[in-house]
Order: structure tokens, then C-alpha cells, then sequence
């Protein structure tokens, strides 16, 4: 295969495509606000889920004209604000319990409690941001942005409930006693414990960014969330006791005297960090059973915090071998063979002593062809009908056969026999597609990428993107020479139509070849003046 690099002569930027070039201050201001909600290529989850450059403008194209109100998952807000959730939410879920249970004092302070509600503010605002947000609909491959869909799917089937209960700033009920019940203050402000759930997705989303190997991305999004809980089952360890003792602290020392924390008087006088390392150790002792407590649970507080920790180590068990069966399951056997088939052709890059160069794109080849899964297509299709292949043929390219324009029209009939005589291709960064004063035998349609089109003398036309076609005049002139060069510019999919079996389909209908051939003649008339001037 023929690449070459390409360097672009024509000087699009993607903004440009959207606003005008000439503005004023304002106009760019209000410009630049408008785009951080678009969908931009500089979110890699845009990437991730969209595949090209091309499908991101086209998604700015529907956003700006029916969905100006909404932002889009994919934008460069979304990408800024995943990362604004994690620190802010990683930051609330270790402070708001120490706080509460081992600083109650500085928790009552002014300082501390601007900072808390401020990050609870965030959190209000996070939720009406996640109604205003798009969502990537994984069973149609399309992103939503229509505001009933998304509501109803943020309330009904979303963290909405977890995240209002979670964001509440529960400092509001305690105004006109605020000094008077410290204790209940600091212990109803540990319902921020519900936000567990939105972090979790904010994780996930970071993983993504940084695209995460799937093997690694369940250690990366639930290392964090464990090491968190950890923290909270040492808090609770203390509050609790802490909060009982306080409801009862009128009545004499004997009979609070059965609480572990009462037993253990040279706790009280340590240090925050030691209580806190002292109730850390005894929650993991109860997490996982091993039995070194300093001393039993036989209060009634203590035994309640031990039951909640046993359930919790239930949920985590069966989360873990849950969540390992299914990773197992669902992936072992697509992604195995893949893995086989990668190392095969690392083998046989390796016995052919081929250069980092071509190691590199041998191996986009393969990613790019499947998605770090591999399936036999053609062992799949030999198992349906043909009719069903008819049907998977027309929906994967009958847009691209019906956009080419001396296709209008065709018959249903016709254009479906044009259609399953498609073959896909998949073309490289730089890999020359076609090349200027070469014979030609075929066109192409481009279903994802995108090209760049040059004159035989070697300048740069234009650039060709999803949906588009190039190469139709071989199809009717077998004597004529390629007339441009066309270079691939990103990774690019595209079907191809040979000449042979394009004239053996439509040689039964001698109007529509006369029309196709007139068409055809015509663009080669304008293609050629132009490579005159």
C-alpha cells in the first residue's frame, strides 16, 4: 500500500465552520461560549464514541440548530466538569466525616462551614447541569439531546434521588439552634454519603478521557470508592458512640461504661489522628471478620455499627465475585481471541523483522478493524440467510450509495443489488487511495473518515468526509485515467464498487447506464478544467 504524508493546504478551522470569521468582541465572546458546550475533538470521549472528526462537526451542526439550550456529553465543558465533580466530591467524601466525628470543634468553626456548603452548592448545581446534559444512547449508537428524554432518564433511571438527598445542605434545619445540637448537625450532615454513586460515574468518565485498558478500569474507578468507604466506616465507627452518648449524657458513668470508647479513657485524650487510625483498624477488623478487637461490641451503638459493617462486607463480596464472573464472561471470550490474534501478529511482524513504522500501523489496522474484539464476519454471515444479508447491507450503506448523485432515483431493486456489491476497505493515515494518471476499475464511498483530494499537479482541493464519494468516473470510462490523487487523512473505512461487477448489474437497463455515463462525463469535463486553471 502507497501513503504519504499529508499536509494540509486548506485552512478550515472547525470554529469557522460555525460562526463567522469576522466579528466583534462581543460576538466572540458569545461565540466562544456557545462552542465549550458543543461537541469538541478535544474531548476524547468525542473520540471514543463518535470515531471521526467528521461525525463531531456534524453533531455540533444538530446542536447548534435544534438544541441550543443543552449540553452536549461530549463537549469541552463536560470534559472539564467530570474532572471539577472528582475533586470536589473526592474532597467532600474525606472531609465532611472527619470532620464531623473527630473535629467536631472546627467543624462548628465559620471557616469550615463556608467550605462545606460551598461544596454542596457545587453539587446543586451538578444536578441541574446533569439535566441540562446529553447522553450517549448506547442500544441506537446516538447521542440525545432532547430535555424530556433526558430528565426522564436522570430521574427514573439515573443517580437524580441519590444526588438531591446527597447535595442537601442539611445546616439549614440547624440555624436557630446551631450551637445547641453540634452532634445531630455534624451526624445529619453524613447523608452526603448518597453522592457515592455520582462519583462513581465521574470516575468512570476520567477512566474513558484517559482510555483506560478495560482490564485496569475497574481497579481505577473502584480503588478510589473502597479506600473511600474505608474512611467512612472509621468515622461512623466513631460518630455513632459519639452521638448516643451525647443523647444519654446525664445519666452516670456505669452505665455508659459497656461503649468500647468510653472503655478506652487514654483515647479520649489523643490526638484526632489517633482516634482516627484506632477506629480505622477496628472497622477493618470487623470488615474482615479477623477478630482482633480491643474490645467487644457490647453496647448497643457499637453492636448497631458492627451490623452495618458486616453488611457492607456482604454487599462488597458479592460485588467483587459479581463483578469478576461477569468481566469474565462477557469479555474472555471476543477479547481473548483478539488478544491470540494480536499476539500472532506480533509474531509475524517480528519473523518479517518489520520497522517500529510499520509495527505501528500494522497495528491500527487492527484496532481500528475490531475495536479490540475479534469476530469472524464471515463465518457470521454464512449463518443467516440471504435475504438477511440484504437487509444488513442496506442499512450499513444504502445512505452512501443514495447520495451519490447519478444514483437518484435508481429502483429499490436496483439499488440493492448495487449495494451488496460492496466491498469495505479500510485505508490508513497517509495510505494513497487512488492515484492521479493511473487506470481506474473503481469508486469508493466513504463511511467513516475522512480524505483529502489533490489536482494532478499536486494541489490540494478539498477535503472529502462521511458520506461522500469519489472515483465514479472509472465506473463508466474504462480507458480513462485517474484524475486526482486522494490521500487518506485519519484512519478511514470505506466501500468500494468495482467496474466489472457494477456494469453487469446495470447493464439491464440501458436509461439509467445512459444517464449514470452523462453525469459522469460531466464531472470528468469539470474535473479536467479545473487541473487546466
Amino acid at each position: 500500500m502507497l501513503y504519504a504524508d499529508h499536509d494540509c493546504e486548506i485552512d478550515l478551522k472547525t470554529e469557522q465552520i460555525f460562526f463567522l470569521p469576522i466579528q466583534t468582541r462581543w460576538m466572540k465572546f458569545l461565540n466562544f461560549y456557545k462552542s465549550i458546550f458543543l461537541a469538541s475533538i478535544k474531548n476524547p470521549r468525542a473520540h471514543r464514541y463518535l470515531r471521526n472528526r467528521s461525525a463531531i462537526i456534524y453533531e455540533r451542526r444538530h446542536h447548534l440548530r435544534n438544541h441550543t439550550r443543552i449540553i452536549h456529553p461530549f463537549s469541552i465543558f463536560s470534559y472539564w466538569w467530570d474532572f471539577i465533580m472528582v475533586l470536589n466530591l473526592v474532597a467532600s467524601f474525606l472531609f465532611i466525616p472527619y470532620n464531623a466525628a473527630f473535629d467536631m470543634l472546627r467543624a462548628s468553626t465559620e471557616s469550615w462551614t463556608i467550605m462545606k456548603n460551598w461544596s454542596l452548592f457545587i453539587d446543586c448545581i451538578d444536578i441541574i447541569i446533569n439535566f441540562s446534559t446529553g447522553y450517549f444512547d448506547d442500544t441506537q449508537r446516538i447521542v440525545c439531546l432532547n430535555w424530556k428524554l433526558m430528565t426522564k432518564r436522570y430521574i427514573f433511571y439515573g443517580t437524580f434521588f441519590a444526588d438531591f438527598l446527597g447535595s442537601f445542605p442539611t445546616d439549614l434545619l440547624f440555624i436557630f439552634n446551631w450551637n445547641e445540637s453540634i452532634v445531630t448537625r455534624e451526624l445529619l450532615s453524613m447523608i452526603h454519603v448518597f453522592r457515592i454513586f455520582s462519583l462513581h460515574t465521574y470516575i468512570s468518565h476520567v477512566a474513558e478521557t484517559y482510555n483506560v485498558p478495560r482490564r485496569l478500569f475497574s481497579i481505577f474507578t473502584l480503588s478510589p470508592l473502597l479506600v473511600i468507604c474505608l474512611h467512612w466506616l472509621a468515622c461512623i465507627t466513631w460518630i455513632i458512640p459519639v452521638a448516643v452518648m451525647s443523647e444519654y449524657s446525664g445519666q452516670s458513668d456505669n452505665e455508659l461504661r459497656s461503649s468500647w470508647t468510653v472503655d478506652n479513657d487514654h483515647l479520649w485524650s489523643s490526638d484526632n489522628q489517633k482516634k482516627y487510625w484506632t477506629c480505622l483498624m477496628r472497622s477493618i477488623a470487623i470488615l474482615t471478620r479477623s477478630g482482633f478487637l480491643s474490645k467487644e461490641p457490647n453496647a448497643v451503638e457499637d453492636q448497631l455499627v458492627a451490623i452495618l459493617i458486616q453488611i457492607f462486607s456482604c454487599i462488597l463480596l458479592c460485588y467483587i465475585i459479581g463483578h469478576t464472573m461477569q468481566l469474565f464472561k462477557s469479555d474472555n471470550s471476543s477479547k481473548l481471541k483478539y488478544q491470540t490474534l494480536i499476539r500472532q501478529v506480533k509474531k509475524n511482524m517480528s519473523h518479517e523483522q518489520l520497522s517500529k513504522y510499520l509495527q505501528k500501523r500494522y497495528l491500527t489496522y487492527y484496532e481500528f478493524r475490531y475495536q479490540g474484539y475479534y469476530f469472524n464476519e464471515t463465518e457470521i454471515l454464512n449463518t443467516i440467510s440471504s435475504q438477511m444479508k440484504m437487509e444488513i447491507a442496506m442499512h450499513s450503506c444504502r445512505k452512501l450509495v443514495e447520495n451519490a448523485t447519478f444514483f437518484n432515483n435508481l429502483s429499490v431493486s436496483l439499488l440493492t443489488r448495487i449495494v451488496t456489491l460492496l466491498k469495505s476497505e479500510i485505508f490508513l493515515t497517509n495510505d494513497v487511495i487512488i492515484k492521479a494518471n493511473e487506470p481506474g476499475d473503481c469508486m469508493y464511498f466513504i463511511a467513516t473518515g475522512t480524505v483529502a483530494v489533490y489536482t494532478d499537479s499536486g494541489k490540494e482541493i478539498c477535503h472529502l468526509v462521511d458520506g461522500s464519494h469519489f472515483g465514479e468516473i472509472a465506473l463508466v470510462m474504462p480507458n480513462e485515467k485517474r484524475v486526482a490523487t486522494v490521500i487518506a487523512i485519519e484512519t478511514c473505512e470505506l466501500y468500494k464498487l468495482g467496474r466489472n461487477d457494477f456494469i453487469r448489474t446495470i447493464h439491464p437497463y440501458p436509461m439509467f447506464w445512459e444517464r449514470i455515463k452523462k453525469i459522469a462525463m460531466e464531472r470528468h469535463e469539470k474535473t479536467m478544467i479545473l487541473n487546466a486553471s
